[in-house]
């Protein structure tokens, strides 16, 4: 008789326990679900960064979009001209204070209609057939020093987070209004590079994931293309892309693409491994296209373009 009290307390603690067990459980799941970085430390935020648009374990990654470049005249509705997809392999490499960015872009222009590759173009404005040169821009280089340079801002709402970076650019442009009145927009490159990168904060907390899934936009404005012919004319070239960075690699990437360039440029599969050399751009390529051409400079005005509705 004197071993019942004790039977009953182990009873009573024993279905408190059962209880709580829930409780805990859903404690522990509030937890997991909270899980976060701290992305106000430079340090932390570059890290993440890396991880989103890249690998910090210096595996190469593969970046994909794919959108639409409008055409935008003072005066007229802005239209689209041709679709644009483009293909990025690279690799970060850790240096002191940051990473370095080595890699490599190409991308090509296509029909509004059939998504098929453009190798002419109907310029609308001039009224007359024009060669399309595509982007083949080796390397496209940088630095990310954590706290400096091009700020790289975040958005963060519930378990999503946003990377965005604002880049306003004015540079010489190599293609001069004086040698080459044709392909100049004038004597300055005048562009904004706008990018967002989107990841889960999930991801982001996983210390085992030195990369992790994301998706993105790219959206450029800058002028003419200088294989447009359209000289110093009104207007500029707004882009408007969808990305991915595939899990999978190149097998992300569209098949039909990554056939076309295993063809015509294979070096673009693949990741650069170290500096190779300046940066290039689709001004400074196409610059290089018309000197290995033997091409003089085309100093013939073009007429005043059409405003097609």
């Amino acid at each position: 008789m004197m071993h019942r009290p004790l039977r009953r307390e182990f009873y009573t603690v024993a279905l408190s326990a059962l209880l709580l067990l829930p409780i805990a459980a859903a404690t522990a799941a509030s937890a997991a679900g909270k899980a976060t970085v701290d992305l106000t430390d430079p340090v932390t935020q570059l890290e993440a960064y890396v991880r989103v648009v890249g690998d910090t374990s210096g595996k190469p990654y593969t970046a994909y979009a794919e959108g639409t470049v409008y055409a935008v005249v003072p005066g007229a509705k802005a239209r689209p001209v041709f679709g644009v997809r483009v293909l990025g392999r690279g690799r970060f490499e850790k240096i002191d204070g940051g990473y370095q960015r080595l890699s490599r872009e190409i991308g090509f222009y296509t029909d509004l209609k059939t998504g098929e590759i453009l190798a002419t173009w109907y310029n609308p404005y001039m009224e007359r057939e024009v060669e399309v040169v595509p982007i083949q821009n080796d390397p496209v280089n940088r630095k990310f020093i954590a706290g400096q340079g091009t700020p790289i801002r975040q958005m963060i709402a519930g378990d999503n987070v946003i990377f965005y970076r604002e880049i306003p650019l004015r540079y010489p442009n190599p293609l001069d209004r004086e040698n080459y009145p044709l392909y100049s927009s004038g004597d300055f490159y005048e562009a904004v590079e706008l990018f967002n990168d989107y990841a889960n904060m999930r991801d982001l907390a996983n210390p085992k994931l030195s990369s992790v899934p994301s998706t993105g936009s790219w959206s450029r404005i800058g002028p003419w293309l200088p294989w447009m012919e359209m000289g110093q004319h009104e207007g500029h070239l707004l882009y408007h892309a969808r990305a991915v960075k595939p899990i999978n690699g190149l097998n992300g990437v569209p098949a039909k693409l990554r056939e076309h360039i295993a063809k015509t440029a294979p070096k673009f599969l693949e990741a650069p491994s170290g500096i190779e050399g300046p940066d290039e751009t689709s001004w400074t390529v196409f610059k290089q296209r018309l000197e290995e051409r033997g091409r003089a400079p085309r100093k013939t005005i073009p007429k005043e373009p059409a405003r097609p509705e």
